[in-house]
């Protein structure tokens, strides 16, 4: 991966390509939710103080969604309004850039967006491009007949294709009414019974007292104390954190943004300084 400079800032036009299901939640909260660089080799192209980013493109036709199923949305975003409220810069994630060179490597001229907040507004959406296609499942139809009209609710312009051709080059000559959408959504709701691996993090952060920590807790407690466990232990942190770092990330997405939050308000950079604070803290504590 190659960073550019970051003082350039994102194209004037730059695109999102997300699944149907994440797009519909982005529009009804009106936030994008960020991925987290922290535990993941993007901590290294990330500017201080900015561990959430967010990944667009500036080529409608990038690698990122050359293969998609019956469904998937592309947003159009203002480049300009970006630029006027975060910091970014290009990355040369595939060492390709260009998509009429080196055919047989995927090219993605990614434009990453950085903050220092887990989600950005939608203020800077142009447009949506969803793709559904006639044969998709009725429950992928009914999410998008809800995405359209949430959409549409914001004043934001919306563009439906049945046509993966014409939804990757953005033909709105080929445009299709929603007619289609016909089905309903499923009313089960599955919740896990996990609580995270992060869970035990959570834990070291919210105590003082050795007696109101999990089992697992208290183990990772007694290993802080030894630099060649804390080392392990760091390194097994920063598997988590790589998991956890994408919004769709279950239980512990939350406990990422909490630890995040408590390593900015202690000036932490980064895991090991994040892992050296909570050694030194429960090494006084278990002192006393």
């Amino acid at each position: 991966m190659r960073l550019f400079d970051l003082t350039e800032g994102v194209s004037s036009i730059v695109y999102h390509y997300t699944g149907l299901y994440n797009a519909f939640n982005i529009i009804s909260t009106g936030l994008f939710q960020l991925s987290s660089t922290l535990g993941s080799i993007e901590q290294q192209y990330a500017p201080k103080g900015k561990p959430f980013f967010l990944s667009t493109t500036r080529t409608r036709l990038g690698g990122y969604h050359q293969i998609v199923g019956s469904s998937g949305v592309l947003f159009v975003l203002d480049g300009n309004w970006i630029n006027q409220r975060y910091q970014g810069a290009s990355v040369d994630y595939w060492l390709n850039r260009n998509p009429r060179e080196l055919h047989h490597r995927s090219h993605e001229a990614e434009d990453r967006i950085f903050s220092n907040k887990p989600t950005m507004p939608i203020d800077g959406v142009l447009a949506i491009h969803i793709l559904v296609e006639s044969d998709a499942d009725p429950k992928i139809k009914a999410k998008a007949r809800r995405l359209l009209i949430a959409a549409k609710t914001d004043g934001i312009k919306t563009f439906l294709y049945q046509d993966k051709s014409a939804w990757r080059s953005l033909d709105v000559r080929q445009i299709s009414k929603p007619d289609y959408l016909v089905g309903q959504e499923s009313t089960r709701s599955y919740t896990s019974r996990h609580k995270g691996w992060l869970t035990p993090w959570i834990e070291l952060i919210a105590t003082d007292k050795r007696s109101n920590l999990s089992k697992k807790a208290n183990e990772i407690r007694y290993g802080l104390q030894y630099t060649y466990d804390k080392k392990d232990i760091a390194s097994g942190l920063s598997n988590d954190f790589s998991n956890a770092r994408k919004p769709e990330s279950g239980p512990d997405r939350k406990h990422a943004l909490t630890i995040i939050n408590f390593m900015q308000r202690h000036n932490l950079s980064n895991l090991h300084e994040f892992v050296d604070y909570l050694a030194n803290k429960w090494k006084s504590i278990d002192a006393d």
